[in-house]
């Protein structure tokens, strides 16, 4: 560990009066944070705040930084790393060290990578999907912290595997030190190999409650069977004759035509070669993710639509006509009905109007698609 720390500590001092700015023993360092477009660059823009006070605290007050933050998916040839790309970003910038934050999951030793150092490219990784479910940008600003203590050689000795402030890396943060497959990797955590936590941190990621503007087509399509359905007397006479089971059994039917209809429209799921274990498991992650997320986001839209429906049918239908349609004074429970009835039904419309949305607004709530249309790597010519 010495050694290491002071092979890292000749690399700052021989960089000049650009980061070797001293005053009393302190170093400035120049900090570059590339993010993936989304809930990354959150995260991002968080740590900028965050990551100089924390940062010189760590540290003694002997590393103080500037950080800049920069959003954008990089652009990846076949078998290109994301630290070699945020390199040659921290490169072209004049930075002393980035730090890219990806909204991928990554494999590592022994579970999923959280996060990564080469001191090598003066570069590190952060997984945001393997990040605390609870606390994501605390926990990113703890171990983005003590990757920095670790390529500038501040870190304690004797810090090894102890816990960081914040429950960054540790034995109550799941986040342990595993030994790099990569021989360019010098420190690499990982979290356990747990898929269902992954899996969460993937759908946080894609933030599936914004879907909804992303389906405003389909829910304007909703919203208009849904207003055929309030002012028909049929529906009304249904509403009143069907049980609580068999209007959820819609509500689940509506739902599962109009993510069947979004996967397959958008050609949405993947397909890998069973016999590439690695490439197999990741696409059943990536269309896992894709399946919840559309869930959550037509659950979400659904929600919308039942209020729309509710408020519009409080005001629409008329007590006196309703009670004689149904055959009995009508009660607050017959509007709920009606509405959730209504609601169905308008999912279903908004199945066929989800049919205009454009590739772009679905494909960003949806890993498998996201990453096959990431930009292309043009290649470099010498």
């Amino acid at each position: 560990m010495t050694g290491t720390a002071g092979s890292s500590r000749s690399i700052l001092e021989g960089r000049g009066e650009r980061s070797g700015r001293r005053s009393g023993g302190t170093r400035t360092l120049l900090i570059g944070l590339v993010a993936d477009p989304g809930f990354a660059t959150e995260i991002a823009h968080r740590l900028a705040e965050e990551l100089p006070g924390a940062l010189a605290e760590r540290s003694g007050y002997r590393l103080h930084c500037r950080v800049t933050v920069v959003s954008e998916t990089l652009s990846r040839g076949e078998g290109e790393r994301i630290i070699d790309l945020a390199a040659q970003r921290r490169a072209r910038e004049g930075w002393d060290f980035v730090v890219c934050l990806t909204d991928l999951p990554l494999s590592a030793n022994q579970g999923y990578l959280v996060g990564d150092l080469s001191r090598r490219a003066n570069a590190a990784v952060v997984s945001v999907p393997a990040l605390d479910m609870l606390r994501p940008a605390e926990q990113a600003r703890d171990i983005v912290v003590r990757l920095i203590l670790e390529w500038a050689g501040e870190l304690p000795a004797d810090s090894g595997d102890q816990e960081i402030e914040g429950g960054g890396v540790g034995v109550r943060s799941g986040v342990q030190p595993v030994a790099p497959t990569d021989e360019d990797i010098d420190v690499e955590y990982a979290a356990p190999a747990g898929r269902l936590r992954l899996l969460v941190g993937m759908v946080r990621v894609n933030r599936p409650w914004r879907l909804v503007w992303g389906l405003r087509n389909a829910v304007a399509a909703g919203l208009a069977s849904a207003a055929f359905g309030l002012v028909s007397s049929v529906v009304w006479q249904l509403s009143g004759a069907m049980s609580a089971l068999r209007l959820g059994i819609a509500t689940v039917a509506s739902l599962a035509m109009i993510v069947l209809w979004l996967i397959l429209n958008h050609n949405l799921w993947q397909h890998a070669d069973r016999r590439d274990r690695v490439e197999y498991r990741q696409v059943r992650l990536y269309n896992a993710a894709t399946m919840l997320t559309l869930v959550i986001g037509c659950g979400v839209a659904y929600v919308v639509l039942l209020a729309g429906s509710l408020a519009t049918g409080w005001f629409v239908v008329v007590p006196q006509v309703l009670s004689a349609v149904i055959g009995h004074p009508a009660h607050v429970s017959d509007y709920l009905r009606l509405a959730w009835l209504v609601s169905s039904i308008g999912t279903i419309g908004g199945a066929l109007g989800s049919g205009l949305e454009s590739e772009d607004s679905v494909r960003t709530a949806t890993y498998g698609s996201r990453e096959r249309h990431r930009p292309p790597r043009e290649p470099q010519h010498t």
